[in-house]
């Protein structure tokens, strides 16, 4: 697609509108209220009122795009084939717990294609971005994609399933496959950060495929990851992202070794 500066731009402001919402939950006293909508899968009003943030500031500038949100579901946009992939809490089971590692997710789908895509984590005011063709960059710095680690070295990380939500024999398998062969494996708990962070070379590389992972949480990171220069694709070794039931991403001296391994696991 053309580099549309202002659409990124756009991406980047509501991502802080939802981020100060968010920020100011995080730091109030009390509970904060929950509701279930599935085994270990809650929302809590910050969820929604982020991503009604999100939608007006987009919408606002850009009216012709659609929107896919993880609370509102899909809706129109005024014409193209343009459309706007929204996780606006990224954790939160963490932001419930008052763990400080969350994030706001945000990506842009042309057609088929990932394009564009923001990840934030406002407790840090990290703005992590990325367009297709043009680079990743953490707030205004380019990301450039550090020298592989031998697998000794590695740290990973990983979501796991919990509660009837996931396939804990795959995952427990996985894990029993790579601990013995890396240097540690993490589960912090916002998807989203944690494929980004592999750009930064904050992990070395993020695997899933026991635990469900929607589109939503992982568009946005896939666009930075990949304009970083990592490898990015589930372990068929499937490159479109809408058919993938697993993820993993790594520097691509490293992705085929880790993918024979997970896909080996017993």
């Amino acid at each position: 697609m053309p580099y549309a500066p202002e659409l990124i731009d756009t991406l980047k402001q509501a991502a802080r509108a939802a981020g100060e919402l968010l920020r100011e939950g995080y730091q109030g006293g009390g509970p904060i209220a929950l509701e279930h909508k599935g085994p270990s899968d809650f929302v809590t009003h910050y969820d929604k009122a982020a991503e009604q943030a999100i939608i007006e500031t987009i919408r606002q500038a850009h009216p012709e795009v659609g929107f896919l949100g993880e609370e509102t579901g899909a809706s129109p946009g005024e014409g193209g084939n343009l459309t706007v992939i929204i996780d606006p809490l990224d954790g939160t089971n963490n932001f419930l717990h008052r763990l400080p590692h969350f994030s706001v997710s945000i990506a842009v789908r042309e057609g088929d294609a990932l394009t564009q895509g923001v990840v934030y984590q406002p407790l840090l005011d990290e703005m992590l971005w990325a367009v297709r063709g043009r680079g990743a960059f953490l707030n205004e710095r380019p990301v450039a994609l550090p020298p592989a680690r031998p697998l000794t070295e590695m740290l990973l990380a990983t979501c796991l399933p919990y509660h009837a939500k996931g396939d804990c024999a795959t995952s427990l398998a996985q894990l029993n496959a790579l601990m013995p062969r890396v240097a540690g494996i993490r589960v912090p708990g916002s998807a989203a950060l944690e494929v980004a962070y592999v750009a930064l070379g904050r992990v070395d590389g993020f695997f899933s495929q026991g635990a469900r992972l929607d589109l939503w949480d992982i568009a946005a990171g896939i666009v930075i990851a990949r304009e970083a220069g990592c490898a990015v694709s589930d372990l068929a070794g499937e490159a479109d992202p809408t058919e993938w039931h697993s993820l993993l991403v790594a520097h691509p001296e490293r992705h085929g070794e880790l993918r024979r391994l997970l896909i080996g696991a017993p």
